[in-house]
């Protein structure tokens, strides 16, 4: 895990995977990281270039890939596994699931079941509308929904679920806001699942900051701030890209801010291996005090010097 950051206006990354190492017709889709820490690249096969013309857009949108492809690390080794019958069009989320894997779609709520070669086993339904899936080791699936979800009259209006392996709701986030006189989520924007029994959450409305460990409340930072997809804990504080980033800006921006009573933000600029700037648009995925970026041509990981 990292540890003893320095923290200033620079923030340390190491290169992890060079997206042009894939075949030309695979097209990276999301990343997430999985319960021990590692990072899972999900890839769309044969998806044909994103159109530059908004009337072509929607037609691409539709457009299923041939598969899907997950590369993980199993230790220092890197593998890929395969799925079959994976064409779906909105498949962004994987996590490992028992001995293997869970393949989800974010609108239907369709959930695919896979063995650790990527047979196809079983499906359950998590809902629609999800933001993300994250997994543990010992069955939990936590799923948080957007507002579509919410208040699309489904198991989603719980804003976060937590289900059991065979696929049963066993925590609605609803029920645990009511009795913690907490505010209810419109849309939860960033959720990590730190381990069996924790997790932290990050939602609109507005934008406190809840910690809960073993279903129980362990404490909720009020009106904490908006964190855009992902968080990191790491040192007291959290790492996190800023939010309502506009593509006119040209690039994204991280922020640090500490878990104190009254939190601090401080920005940062991350830098690559040589010490460059790692500009413009990219993304994140974090778990625990794990973090990652990504951009259109690769994968870095917060470094732990």
């Amino acid at each position: 895990m990292p540890s003893q950051l320095k923290f200033g206006k620079r923030l340390k990354f190491r290169k992890r995977f060079d997206f042009s190492q894939l075949p030309k017709d695979w097209r990276v889709s999301r990343v997430a990281v999985d319960w021990g820490g590692n990072p899972l690249i999900l890839v769309q096969e044969g998806k044909p270039p994103y159109p530059s013309e908004l009337k072509d857009q929607l037609t691409w949108l539709n457009t299923p890939p041939k598969a899907h492809h997950l590369v993980h690390w199993d230790g220092l080794s890197q593998r890929t596994v395969t799925f079959e019958k994976s064409t779906g069009i909105m498949t962004l989320h994987a996590q490992p699931f028992g001995e293997g894997w869970l393949l989800g779609e974010s609108r239907g709520g369709r959930a695919n079941v896979y063995d650790g070669t990527g047979r196809h086993q079983r499906t359950l339904d998590l809902g629609d509308a999800s933001n993300d899936i994250q997994t543990t080791p010992n069955g939990k699936i936590w799923v948080s929904y957007f507002d579509e979800g919410v208040y699309g009259g489904g198991v989603g209006q719980g804003g976060v679920v937590c289900f059991d392996s065979s696929g049963d709701p066993a925590f609605r986030y609803f029920d645990f806001a009511e009795e913690n006189e907490l505010p209810f989520i419109d849309d939860c924007y960033a959720m990590n699942v730190v381990s069996e029994d924790e997790v932290w959450l990050c939602y609109y409305s507005a934008f406190p900051l809840v910690s809960i460990r073993g279903f129980r409340l362990l404490r909720v930072w009020k009106e904490f701030g908006c964190m855009d997809k992902a968080f990191s804990l790491l040192e007291g504080a959290v790492i996190f890209p800023k939010c309502y980033t506009r593509i006119h800006e040209g690039h994204s921006q991280l922020l640090r801010r500490t878990l104190a009573e009254s939190p601090q933000t401080e920005p940062l600029k991350a830098t690559d291996d040589e010490g460059g700037i790692i500009s413009g648009q990219f993304k994140a995925a974090a778990r625990g005090s794990r973090f990652y970026l990504w951009t259109e041509t690769a994968l870095y990981e917060l470094a732990s010097s």
